[in-house]
């Protein structure tokens, strides 16, 4: 879904950006605008094309790009290929992070899914201008050619993020082969939805697949960071099912949050590209500290109401000295037990100098 529907509002949550160097590249940017009423677009062009609807591009083409380039999540470029080529590619980072660049010509007839195909939407995002504008989407990633499925469109269908993208690689590699991969899924993701290829099996565990020896290569789901020796190309999809309870004193440094964060999973042999959400309560919404730990490991920041913090903290160790700071006698472990969905506690309030940490899993 692309909207969310509040009390008296739709929010469009998906933003676009269409960029234009032409009169003809402004027709048609104004008709795909109003093609995408469902998601925030902003049309960008040279000042002599610009109305009092569109923006302005006041520098040369690659130096705008690079300004809007971590702003949106869909860059839709009427003008020839090589010209976005050669713009966008001093600002490319990572497929992991990069948007997805589409590019269409001034007639509308085809729309180019250039960059970010599968990560970052640009194959979804072409096949959907292409059928609101009866253009044709040129899709030229070898998986969805092939019809088959890439490492990392599986992961996001399962809602994992990817542990090594050169792994990824290799796999994706012997998927678009056709040869035999094992699916071991260790943290039971949801499959129900997805449509895996003919050439890879679902295997109950390593045991069973060192036991059949008929797979080259495997895709595993796990939060465990300890290496699994096998001999055959391996991926790791790392599920976002952890939840940390975090509770801090004022202005406590946001590096040392993140620091005891690592360190606690860590000892858990756990990995931090699991992690789904801080939680924590009211009084620390705003505490920077624990935003800027959000952003470092891209978390949701979950705030728990002082209600429903009161209603479980009894289930927990008491803390006075909490309850003169907060009104309440336990922060940590009662914002992550709530927070995870009344999960499963994988570690225990932790007091590590003016921090408090628990870990939970969320198996909804």
């Amino acid at each position: 879904m692309n909207t969310v529907k509040g009390w008296n509002k739709t929010v469009k949550t998906e933003k676009w950006a269409i960029v234009t160097l032409s009169q003809d590249g402004m027709v048609l940017a104004n008709r795909l605008a109003e093609h995408l009423d469902d998601r925030e677009c902003h049309i960008y062009t040279k000042d002599k094309y610009a109305n009092e609807t569109t923006k302005i591009i006041a520098t040369d083409i690659t130096t705008f790009m690079g300004s809007i380039i971590g702003a949106y999540q869909i860059i839709c470029c009427i003008m020839a290929t090589g010209i976005v080529v050669r713009a966008i590619a001093p600002h490319l980072e990572h497929k992991s992070s990069d948007p997805g660049i589409l590019v269409m010509d001034t007639n509308g007839e085809f729309v180019i899914s250039l960059l970010s195909g599968h990560l970052g939407g640009a194959n979804d995002a072409a096949r959907l201008v292409a059928k609101r504008l009866d253009a044709q989407a040129v899709i030229t990633t070898g998986t969805d050619v092939k019809g088959t499925m890439a490492v990392d469109v599986l992961a996001q269908k399962i809602n994992c993020t990817i542990d090594n993208f050169t792994n990824a690689k290799d796999v994706t590699a012997l998927i678009l082969n056709g040869d035999p991969i094992a699916l071991v899924n260790q943290e039971n993701c949801d499959l129900d939805a997805v449509i895996l290829p003919k050439n890879i099996e679902t295997v109950d565990d390593l045991t069973d697949l060192n036991n059949l020896n008929k797979y080259l290569g495997v895709i595993m789901t796990t939060l465990d960071t300890k290496k699994t020796a096998l001999p055959i190309p391996s991926v790791k999809l790392v599920p976002r099912k952890l939840v940390l309870g975090v509770g801090c004193r004022r202005d406590t440094p946001g590096d040392r949050i993140i620091q005891a964060i690592q360190e606690a999973l860590a000892s858990l042999n756990l990995n931090v590209k699991g992690i789904k959400a801080l939680a924590t309560i009211g009084l620390k919404a705003d505490e920077p500290g624990i935003i800027e730990a959000c952003t470092f490991f891209a978390a949701k920041k979950v705030i728990i109401p002082n209600e429903m913090v009161q209603m479980v903290q009894s289930r927990f160790e008491a803390s006075d000295f909490v309850f003169k700071t907060t009104g309440l006698y336990a922060v940590s472990e009662p914002c992550g037990f709530v927070a995870s969905g009344f999960g499963k506690c994988l570690l225990e309030k932790q007091k590590l100098g003016g921090i408090t940490l628990s870990v939970w899993l969320d198996e909804n």
